[in-house]
């Protein structure tokens, strides 16, 4: 196996001395003279990988004991898969579960109804997944027009083109916590819009009359989750974040229905505080009685 870490010129400075305190000359250390972007470095990863089978594994994600055995049997087991990826956890910054991804099927096997799946929701995190090099080599690396959505285009584009295999057991696991990338993409509803152009991409290589149907579904879907977002942020005391969800839901979805919601969401947050305002009429005992 080979175990390297690619750094995108971080600002913290190279990390080797610290590398070959944990793992001595097991691991190899590669450093970008400059920041390359999402796309870019895991790009890189792809061309610094030599084995048959390329695991991008993010520096706050973790995999657990049996991760690598059990997407190797899988690999084994159906020669003609693309990619391997297993059932995740979310967990916070000192590694306890929050919550667990959807389990797809009961047993490991191929992942059945693939597209239509990953088109409505996330359910493979980049911890999960491992792809074929073979894989990368005919339907490219990721997408340098995309910067939140791109593993997400990633797997349906794979999907598109080979058959992925499952995995139930929890065998990895995404991090979530303020300083991540994902966290400041919301904030600034960079996801909202980036999804909608991660959809604009992949329905244009599915089938005409597939890729339309599963685009506007797709585009509901993640416009209803912006406003979910809006109206949580909102409730955070994240005036900035809640007006960048908004925005973003109808940038997905201009629809009648998203601009009703979108309205009544700023309605809500408009009234609230007036209701706060007005003082309570205490009863008097005679009232009372």
């Amino acid at each position: 196996m080979q175990i390297e870490v690619v750094d995108d010129c971080s600002p913290g400075g190279d990390c080797s001395a610290f590398v070959r305190e944990v793992a001595g000359d097991r691991v190899v250390v590669s450093r970008e003279n400059s920041n390359l972007g999402l796309a870019g470095i895991w790009n890189r990863c792809i061309e610094r990988a030599r084995g048959q089978y390329i695991h991008i594994l993010h520096q706050d994600d973790l995999v657990y004991p049996g991760f690598y055995d059990a997407l190797e049997k899988g690999f084994q087991r159906h020669p003609d898969v693309g990619a391997a990826f297993c059932r995740h956890a979310y967990c916070d910054e000192r590694g306890n579960w929050n919550e667990l991804s959807q389990v797809e099927m009961a047993d490991g096997g191929i992942f059945r109804n693939a597209i239509e799946t990953l088109v409505s929701r996330p359910c493979i995190q980049c911890a999960a997944i491992a792809v074929k090099r073979s894989t990368y080599d005919r339907i490219g690396g990721f997408n340098r027009e995309l910067a939140h959505a791109l593993d997400w285009e990633m797997w349906i584009r794979i999907a598109n083109s080979f058959p992925l295999y499952y995995e139930p057991r929890v065998l990895a696991s995404w991090r979530q916590h303020g300083d991540a990338t994902t966290s400041k993409q919301i904030i600034s509803g960079e996801n909202t819009r980036d999804i909608a152009k991660a959809i604009g991409i992949w329905s244009k290589y599915l089938p005409a009359k597939t890729g339309a149907r599963f685009a506007k579904a797709s585009r509901r879907r993640y416009a209803l989750t912006a406003l979910d977002l809006a109206e949580y942020l909102c409730r955070q005391g994240c005036p900035e974040g809640f007006q960048n969800q908004l925005a973003s839901a109808f940038l997905c979805d201009g629809s009648i229905a998203i601009r009703w919601r979108t309205f009544m969401l700023r309605l809500k947050v408009f009234i609230r505080p007036l209701f706060r305002r007005v003082p309570r009429r205490h009863r008097t005992s005679s009232e009372i009685g």
